[in-house]
């Protein structure tokens, strides 16, 4: 898709939209998903496009699915993307396209990257499972780097650490990227009046 079919400025009015049903300012948001007011001023007004991690958080923030702040909303009771009808978005680094629907468990998508074009380094909460589709990319993670990961490679690892992907490779690379949500429900731990055969010294 060449850069002139793309809007580049979609994320910004869906996010300024989105704050302002919800009556927050600027600064409120930005608190939500750490980042300055100018920050995320800039991207409302498309003068920056978001990373994927921003994005993630700013689903989160919203308390919606990734799928509903990229794509708004659907009433089926399944959510069904055709490989030809993929919506490519840009973003910083790149191009996404979002797989999952508004199940609130993953948030699934399609990261293309151009010969030597890095996303900017992302960290949110939950899971991150990537996966190489075409050419090769290296991932970082915290102080790793993990080198020519090419096609069938994977990768699973804890999100809250700081990653980034870049193209290293001689042709444009597409990449799978499923991020989980955290649980929102905490369940305590038994007592034991509930275990009765627990001590509070050995483990069950």
């Amino acid at each position: 898709m060449s850069e002139s079919e793309i809007d580049t400025g979609w994320i910004g009015r869906r996010i300024g939209k989105m704050r302002a049903e919800r009556g927050w300012t600027l600064a409120t948001l930005a608190a939500r998903v750490d980042l300055s007011t100018t920050q995320l001023s800039r991207i409302e007004s498309a003068a920056r496009q978001p990373s994927i991690g921003t994005l993630i958080e700013l689903a989160r923030a919203f308390g919606v699915t990734l799928s509903e702040l990229v794509e708004g909303e659907e009433t089926s009771n399944h959510h069904l993307t055709r490989r030809a009808d993929r919506v490519s978005r840009q973003i910083a680094g790149g191009e996404a396209s979002t797989l999952s629907g508004r199940y609130p468990g993953l948030d699934a998508l399609v990261l293309t990257l151009e010969r030597g074009k890095s996303i900017p380094e992302a960290r949110h909460t939950g899971e991150e499972f990537l996966c190489v589709l075409t050419g090769t990319v290296d991932l970082t993670i915290d102080t790793d780097t993990l080198a020519a990961l090419t096609a069938g490679d994977t990768v699973h690892f804890p999100a809250h650490l700081p990653h980034t992907v870049t193209n290293t490779g001689k042709q444009t690379a597409e990449v799978l990227i499923v991020a989980t949500h955290p649980p929102t429900v905490t369940l305590a731990a038994p007592t034991a009046d509930e275990h009765p055969h627990a001590t509070k010294d050995q483990p069950l």
